[in-house]
């Protein structure tokens, strides 16, 4: 069986093979409909190209005597250029138009290199003198914030240094640790090897708190999620201007250390009653998973990606990563049950009040058995380890 990489090859040289025949063939057609007009311009063009080689050998004349070297013979290009001149476009062959082409083409491969060599030298110079600034990390980013404000919250930031593990800018937790910091967990001992189990009560219970305040109306939002719903609202319905000013203004606002929601009561009242909020509060009973999908729906006007509104993270971290989850496979396991809730009530289709967190608890579970406990202060290697 042929390798994939090798049918794409041969699918892009069969495709090169038939492009190469359709330009013989058009070429093929304009020389048998309209072998006239081709010769008189290419004719044209000739006698010109014949003219700029007449000048070019009068002024190597001068330097030819000087360095004792033979001065240019024309007489084979006048010859061709009085032809050109007196014959009739519609008495020449193929075979002399080819012949005619090739001898003047020998002439004038010399200028053209001359004139090329000329082209690459001054673009290459000039833009190598065009990079006259030189950037680290710290500069580049403040010079960047002007076409990207989306940055503008970590930009006086050294993220590098900081831990990634704590803080308002720390990573999604993983799942043991998650599980630890909750207490989660229960050992125990299966043929002789413990093995992590998840407490299953309390896994519920604090998935169930993932999904947030109930949805109560657009009106009983907080600012950052009524600036969200605007954003969101705007580039669902087309409107993509109204959303973009939003998402610059808050973003470019953070470098003060209070972001800035102006105008975004004022842009609620347009949408509040709009079809889309109707349509979604039939579906989601909560706040989270109600904005879930009104991300999903306004990602239809085109790439809405969560580091657009990257102030959010430190704001509304559940919200964030609820967010951020939107257009993934798996969830991140601070949101994983208001992640089940959503995916059942889509399923459904209608708002759902009791939390379906049992996808959550099992996804956890099954996670946990495949993670190998290790004893603390114990190291644990793999058979080939030195």
């Amino acid at each position: 069986m042929q390798p994939q990489g090798g049918a794409q090859q041969s699918d892009h040289t069969s495709n090169f093979f038939w492009l190469v025949a359709l330009l013989v063939g058009i070429g093929v057609v304009i020389w048998w409909t309209e072998s006239r007009a081709v010769v008189s311009f290419v004719f044209w063009l000739r006698i010109h190209e014949i003219q700029l080689i007449r000048w070019v050998a009068e002024l190597w004349i001068p330097t030819a005597h000087f360095l004792h070297l033979p001065a240019m013979n024309l007489s084979r290009l006048d010859a061709i250029q009085k032809y050109m001149q007196t014959a009739s476009p519609k008495a020449v062959t193929w075979n002399m138009f080819a012949a005619i082409n090739a001898e003047i083409g020998q002439w004038m491969r010399y200028p053209t290199i001359i004139i090329l060599l000329s082209i690459a030298i001054v673009v290459g110079f000039r833009a190598t003198s065009q990079f006259r600034h030189t950037y680290n990390m710290k500069t580049l980013r403040v010079v960047d914030q002007e076409v990207w404000p989306q940055i503008t919250p970590v930009l006086s930031l050294d993220l590098v240094k900081e831990n990634i593990n704590q803080g308002p800018w720390a990573m999604s937790k993983a799942p043991l640790d998650f599980c630890r910091e909750h207490d989660l967990l229960s050992l125990k001992t299966i043929a002789g090897k413990k093995v992590y189990f998840l407490k299953q009560k309390p896994s519920y219970r604090l998935f169930a708190l993932q999904l947030g305040p109930m949805w109560k109306g657009i009106d009983f939002l907080p600012i950052h999620i009524k600036a969200l719903a605007v954003i969101f609202l705007a580039r669902a319905t087309g409107q993509r201007p109204i959303a973009n000013a939003l998402l610059k203004q808050i973003s470019a606002s953070a470098s003060s250390g209070k972001l800035d929601f102006t105008g975004v009561s004022d842009q609620l009242k347009k949408f509040k009653d709009h079809r889309i909020v109707k349509w979604l509060e039939k579906r989601h009973s909560y706040m989270t998973t109600l904005m879930a999908s009104l991300l999903e729906i306004s990602r239809s006007d085109g790439v809405l990606a969560s580091a657009e509104f990257l102030w959010l993270k430190p704001v509304d971290r559940r919200m964030w990563y609820v967010l951020n989850n939107v257009g993934r496979r798996t969830a991140f396991v601070e949101v994983a049950g208001a992640y089940s809730h959503w995916v059942a009530e889509k399923k459904v289709g209608r708002a759902l009040k009791t939390p379906m967190v049992k996808g959550a608890v099992d996804a956890l579970d099954e996670t946990l058995q495949n993670i190998l406990f290790v004893e603390e202060g114990d190291q644990w290697r793999t058979v080939s380890a030195d």
